[in-house]
């Protein structure tokens, strides 16, 4: 029993914490303060101007009552029960998930165009050829000689 506690403790260990796991954490744990973020930002610096434009109005505080009665404000319809239809609440997360989709596409850009301008270097490093081919006997020869070391002719 307890070779079978501490086996599966050890494969745990080994699943908590490879690489993958890990990145896994660390990009969930990243992803929610961008999410917060976004949203402080749309909520604290783009509505605002954005409500003093259509004159004051507040999108968070836009609904509509589903059946019957009228209320002055979202609160007094919560209060009352009536079912109430959000859609200024869905007006700010639907800017938010925009913002956060091209932020994501940005930062995801310049993050492959920067592994991909690596991966270019290397490549060109890894191409640029060595060796020659001897017009005279066909054989590969360092680039740079000046006559050929198997049939002995000037290049």
């Amino acid at each position: 029993m307890l070779k079978k506690l501490k086996k599966t403790f050890k494969d745990f260990k080994e699943f908590a914490f490879k690489d993958a796991v890990l990145g896994a954490a660390v990009g969930i744990m990243i992803g929610t303060a961008l999410r917060d973020l976004i949203n402080s930002l749309v909520d604290n610096i783009l509505m605002p101007p954005i409500a003093y434009i259509t004159s004051g109005i507040n999108f968070e505080d836009l609904f509509i009552v589903i059946g019957k009665g009228t209320y002055e404000d979202i609160d007094a319809a919560r209060e009352a029960n009536a079912l109430i239809l959000t859609y200024g609440q869905f007006i700010n997360s639907l800017i938010s998930f925009l913002i956060l989709a091209i932020a994501l596409y940005l930062l995801i850009n310049v993050f492959i165009k920067g592994i991909q301008k690596r991966l270019d270097r290397e490549e060109e490093k890894k191409e640029k050829p060595t060796t020659k081919e001897c017009p005279y006997c066909k054989t590969q020869i360092p680039k740079k000689a000046s006559r050929c070391p198997n049939c002995t002719s000037n290049l």
